[in-house]
């Protein structure tokens, strides 16, 4: 089959969020759902459902919730006859990738990302109890080799996402991103914007909590990828390796460093597209990695599932296409 009659599922991370979602899945595909008490404890079923739910914006929260909405539509889509031949996720959204590739079973997934997101969580509190305000400032206008360039006087700062080649973040203090700001704009930047965000996501400050989620995903049997899968880190597939052991160690060593490092995205992008696939689903409540493709190129075929709704008419749409 053509790659050009394939599908590429992308998960979006933090900041994709809404409350109450994945509600009328819970609700509409019981079967399918990974809003049970196989897969979650009763305190956690409590707010990944509860759609006045205050705090889903804080990482201690919103990291799971976006993992089982994404692997409870993952399997809806499945069950539906609509395979994936590859996936893309963006940070706490690769998580949900690796499960639908086979590298790891979504009950190791889950236990990765609750792991994951107290460690990150228990780190920002620490930073603020340090007197740290730490946060993200998106750069646009400016190509990697010029912001680094910038970064040089910023030892502290660390470039934390490339999401196309001109729109990249930094993370650190956010008195330095301040004066970052005004560097970049006099660099020929044409905008610089602050994320409401909790802390320096992908940057240097959790660097000490990476040997510990490695121990964590070391525990956790690793599985090559049975479909193309882009990491974030690398902005390409993972490497083969010759054993399962080094296939869990390459994973761990990857996923591990992927929470202190930059999120390659644009390089994951291109990977894809010079693959030749050219349909997409986003799988989030906000889409944020299908307007970027879009930016890339406007002749892909790209869909959003947000809720319900979007699901069905997807759905019914893909369907009648396949017949036809």
């Amino acid at each position: 089959m053509s790659k050009q009659n394939k599908w590429v599922f992308l998960y979006g991370g933090q900041g994709a969020q809404v409350q109450g979602m994945g509600l009328d899945f819970a609700r509409a595909y019981p079967e399918e759902s990974f809003y049970n008490n196989f897969y979650c404890t009763e305190d956690e079923l409590e707010f990944l459902l509860d759609p006045d739910f205050e705090h889903l914006d804080e990482t201690r929260y919103v990291q799971l919730a976006l993992t089982v909405y994404s692997l409870t539509i993952t399997e809806v889509l499945r069950n539906a006859g609509i395979e994936a031949d590859a996936a893309l996720g963006l940070s706490a959204g690769e998580f949900p990738a690796l499960a639908l590739a086979g590298v790891y079973s979504e009950q190791a997934v889950l236990e990765i990302i609750r792991q994951r997101a107290d460690l990150m969580a228990r780190r920002m509190e620490q930073r603020r109890q340090d007197g740290c305000d730490d946060g993200m400032l998106v750069v646009l206008g400016l190509e990697e080799a010029e912001l680094k360039k910038q970064l040089v006087n910023y030892p502290d700062l660390s470039m934390a996402n490339k999401n196309s080649e001109t729109q990249m973040a930094v993370s650190g203090r956010i008195v330095e991103l301040e004066l970052l700001e005004q560097d970049v704009l006099n660099a020929g930047a044409k905008r610089a914007v602050f994320l409401e965000v909790e802390g320096a996501y992908h940057s240097k400050v959790f660097a000490a909590d990476v040997p510990v989620l490695r121990e964590v995903l070391l525990e956790q049997e690793a599985r090559e990828a049975k479909i193309d899968l882009p990491l974030n880190i690398i902005g390409e597939p993972a490497p083969t390796a010759d054993t399962a052991k080094e296939n869990t160690a390459l994973y761990a060593d990857l996923m591990s460093r992927q929470m202190a490092n930059p999120t390659r995205l644009d390089d994951c992008f291109t990977h894809l597209l010079e693959q030749g696939y050219t349909n997409f689903i986003e799988i989030a409540p906000k889409a944020v990695l299908t307007p970027l493709l879009r930016r890339r190129d406007r002749s892909l075929n790209l869909h959003h599932i947000a809720d319900l709704e979007s699901f069905e008419t997807f759905k019914d749409h893909t369907l009648v296409s396949q017949r036809n």
